[in-house]
């Protein structure tokens, strides 16, 4: 039997497992006549996928007779269903993951990076340097697409546990049967769990979740990647001393700091924030040291102790009758003093004092301990502080220049600021900013929003004075227009006193926003006021890019060149101005959203881009139940991460792009621009067809985050890119990762006589296109054009419903067409049979949950909210949102 054949019987004998399992338990809740009927409707959805004439009115006939409590179950039997087939797919990628450790064949590791850099000739100094120079963090965010409660998110681990603890320990038929009996309890009480939360989560609900994955996963799995490193460099460059290694990965967060449009985040709670997230810091770091405590029993007479530990400890006459001669116990507990008093200020402060006791047994034959627990709790003070993440304040760009506005005519200095050109506004924002006299008064007496404003810029200060510099790293504004914005932004620094302790963020989002992006950077970078705070942060300007409202805005194609461009622009503006760039890329979890792959993203980018080795990414909503509740997957993502960002910022694997290459892009990307444009802007009825063909208007209902589904009143443009993704998502149509592209593509091919020859080069030659198209192509393969047909009922205007689902339809066959020509291959992810494999498993049990939404929507929009069923209704369609994320493992 082949290894493959091995893994496919493994990864088949997990889900019969708990498909098994999951079967006794409907039978016991519901009785047999809810298993058969589970049982007839997913044979069925198997019979429809394989063709099989009728099948399809037979299945969706069964569907519309059960009743609604029969819909239920079957929405819970396929939702729990496709939770338990992911713990199955991520048992095995870690299983396919250890047998390539295990046999050194393992890519994209932590000792794959360092043997590439060593061949191509890079010396312990080269290291040394780079790692220095390298800064990634990673930021999480409290963006709506993790439609799980966090109590189902644990049950889901302790589900994933046992099926780990089978995998690696042979068992005797008694302990088989005692794991059997863990999974049953736990998948009974997920079955009696209600999926979707009953109220919206608070704030701190999301705090909490936030807090939940660094505490219990995050820093452990971020500590062993230090641990790996220097192992890893301790073998290959023998001689040198790795312990003492930079910080080069360590975590932010948004949550409970990002207003943009959430009305929730008062300065109030980021205050409050900020106290609960050092609280439990606070909690991790004496748990850690009572650990130690216990583990430290090096007595006198049998060890040696420094001088300098045994004055520290010297006097304490009650240590010392607790633990006589133990003289680390009697350290920890001075510390852990320290630590009950909140006198620790810093992480690198705990940090230090761990060092005096590190020193002492390094100094006296205490090497294993010294480099093993105490090693890995001096590297958690130092990477997570005692705030476990730096917070980010960001709020839109608008509300605050709407607010200097406001002040500045009441100061009669401007009577709308919001209407001078932008050399107007930078001279006023100049002349004041040379002013020495308040701007901000004592008692503002403006508007409740201005009012927030300055109370938002006042607290942050407070906040930084009372932990220091360590608690907020950025303030960030969004939708950012013109140098004014940011300059506004150091204006209100400036009067709180923060200036040279946070970066101004810039945040570009649209098309429009990304193409004045390098200007906009070179006249702020060109302002002596805003020169004097680069200088005063190091020389160096943190910039971010948005994924998801570019995408919204211009499509996909667009959406990623423009990013391309302005990532470049700005990188070579930066350069000219010899400032340090540190890119933050605003990316979701979907491939409409700037999703896939992070470290192939990475290493796509412009050269130059990570030239000065920092990076800044979001890890937003599901991706990080996705990445961070399994501790391996964890591992083996910030492997990649990390593998990715040294090389590119060592720019080891450079490659100039082709003029002819860059002007294909131009076009093809001008091409689905206007395609896109032309089907979201003047098709008429376009946004009616998307909000009754979609259930957009029941996501707003989900209770799965804390802020509204738009910014404000208004249009398209208002509405915020996730539930845009997230509705096409479930309609099975997955638009924005894939409209135009077709278009696009097949005009291009008419156009250029050698187009595919030129199409095709470009595929195998340059890493951003390539990965283009294979986004592209891994959501295509996800749509269902026959599933999507079936919400059209759903619209009111049903000839309008038709031409325009014709339109979608012809442009998906259009750019699944043309991926394949490009791509030389029959069907789409023919390269990633894994993915394919399981797109395919999954498809015909979300099927189910389609036909079923539907239903439901149709009933659900016929009905008044009035009505006692209406609840019970609404209740059941957003369990199938729920199911269908899960199903489609993703949101949006």
């Amino acid at each position: 039997m082949t290894q493959r054949q091995q893994a496919q019987e493994a990864i088949s004998a997990d889900i019969h497992l708990l498909g098994d399992l999951l079967g006794q338990v409907i039978i016991e809740q519901h009785g047999q006549a809810a298993f058969d009927l589970e049982e007839r409707v997913r044979k069925g959805a198997i019979a429809r996928r394989q063709g099989q004439p009728g099948s399809a009115d037979e299945l969706a006939a069964a569907i519309a007779s059960a009743d609604l409590n029969e819909k239920r179950m079957l929405i819970k039997a396929f939702s729990n269903y496709f939770q338990l087939v992911n713990i199955a797919e991520d048992q095995q990628r870690i299983r396919v993951l250890r047998q390539r450790e295990a046999y050194s064949r393992l890519d994209e590791s932590i000792p794959a990076v360092f043997d590439e850099l060593k061949q191509a000739g890079w010396q312990a100094a080269d290291i040394r340097a780079a790692l220095e120079r390298l800064r990634i963090t990673l930021v999480l965010t409290a963006h709506p697409t993790e439609a799980k409660r966090k109590e189902v998110l644990l049950k889901l681990a302790a589900i994933a546990e046992e099926i780990d603890r089978k995998e690696r320990v042979v068992l005797v038929p008694s302990e088989v049967e005692q794991l059997k009996g863990r999974l049953l309890q736990e998948i009974e009480e997920l079955w009696q769990t209600r999926p979707t939360r009953a109220l919206a989560p608070s704030v701190q609900d999301e705090v909490d979740y936030g807090l939940h994955f660094l505490a219990s996963v995050i820093m452990d799995v971020t500590t062993g990647i230090y641990a790996e490193v220097r192992a890893t460099l301790t073998n290959s460059y023998p001689g040198h001393d790795w312990s003492d290694l930079p910080i080069f990965l360590r975590f932010a967060s948004w949550i409970g700091g990002d207003r943009d449009g959430n009305p929730e985040v008062t300065p109030a709670v980021t205050v409050e924030t900020i106290e609960r997230m050092r609280a439990v810091g606070r909690g991790i770091y004496r748990a850690e040291l009572e650990l130690l405590r216990e583990h430290l029993t090096q007595s006198e007479g049998e060890a040696e102790f420094s001088s300098e530990l045994r004055q520290a400890v010297a006097g304490r006459e009650d240590l010392s009758a607790i633990y006589p001669g133990e003289l680390y116990r009697q350290y920890i507990c001075l510390l852990l003093e320290r630590l009950n008093r909140d006198e620790y200020r810093s992480g690198q402060e705990l940090a230090a004092d761990l060092e005096l006791l590190r020193s002492s047994l390094l100094a006296h034959q205490g090497r294993h301990t010294a480099d093993g627990d105490v090693w890995r709790l001096i590297q958690k003070a130092r990477i997570f502080g005692l705030q476990l993440a730096q917070l980010d304040v960001r709020d839109d760009s608008r509300l605050l220049l709407g607010a200097l506005s406001e002040m500045l005519a009441a100061y009669k200095l401007s009577d709308d600021f919001l209407e001078l050109s932008e050399p107007e506004r930078l001279a006023l924002l100049q002349a004041e900013l040379d002013q020495s006299r308040p701007f901000f008064p004592p008692r503002p007496g403006f508007s409740a929003v201005t009012n927030q404003v300055i109370e938002t810029w006042r607290s942050t200060a407070r906040l930084l004075e009372r932990f220091g510099d360590d608690c907020i790293a950025s303030v960030i504004g969004s939708m950012t227009r013109n140098a004014s914005d940011v300059v506004a932004m150091l204006l209100f620094a400036r009067e709180v006193g923060i200036d040279e302790r946070v970066d101004l963020v810039p945040l570009f989002e649209t098309i429009e926003d990304l193409r004045r992006g390098p200007d906009v950077i070179e006249r702020l970078l060109s302002l002596p006021a805003f020169r004097d705070h680069i200088v005063a942060r190091g020389n160096r300007q943190q910039i971010m890019v948005g994924y998801s409202d570019s995408d919204k805005d211009g499509g996909y194609l667009a959406s990623n060149w423009e990013l391309q461009l302005a990532i470049e622009g700005i990188a070579k503006v930066c350069a000219a101005h010899g400032v340090q760039l540190e890119l933050f890329h605003g990316r979701g979890g979907s491939i409409g959203r700037g999703g896939g792959p992070t470290n192939r993203s990475i290493l796509s980018q412009p050269p130059g881009a990570l030239a000065g080795g920092r990076i800044r990414i979001t890890e937003q909503g599901e991706v990080i139940a996705y990445r961070y509740a399994n501790r391996a997957i964890a591992r083996r993502h910030l492997q990649q991460v990390f593998h990715a960002s040294l090389l590119a910022s060592g720019q080891v694997r450079t490659m100039e792009v082709r003029p002819q290459w860059r002007g294909v892009m131009d076009e093809l990307a001008a091409r689905g621009f206007e395609s896109y444009r032309e089907l979201i802007h003047a098709t008429e009825g376009f946004i009616d067809y998307w909000r009754q063909a979609t259930p957009f208007p029941e996501l707003t209902r989900l209770q799965i985050g804390s802020r509204p589904s738009q910014r404000r009143e208004g249009g398209l443009e208002e509405i915020r890119a996730i539930p845009w993704v997230f509705s096409w998502m479930q309609c099975r149509v997955i638009l924005p990762s894939w409209y135009g592209v077709g278009s696009a593509f097949e005009r291009f091919l008419r156009e250029h006589p050698n187009g595919l020859e030129l199409l095709r080069e470009m595929y195998h030659g340059w890493p951003f296109f390539q990965l283009l198209l294979e986004n592209a192509e891994l959501d295509l393969a996800k749509v269902d054009m026959d599933i999507a047909a079936g919400y059209l009922d759903l619209v009111a205007d049903s000839d309008r419903a038709r031409a325009i689902f014709s339109k979608l339809n012809e442009e998906f066959e259009r750019s699944r067409r043309t991926i394949l020509q490009i791509t030389e291959r029959d069907r789409l992810l023919d390269r990633m049979a894994v993915i394919q494999h399981s797109i395919e498993r999954r498809n015909p049990y979300v099927d189910p949950l389609n036909f079923i939404q539907v239903d439901l929507l149709r009933q659900l929009r016929q009905m008044d909210e009035l009505e006692p069923a209406h609840a019970e209704v609404l209740a059941a369609t957003l369990g199938t949102i729920k199911g269908i994320a899960a199903g489609m493992k993703t949101t949006g």
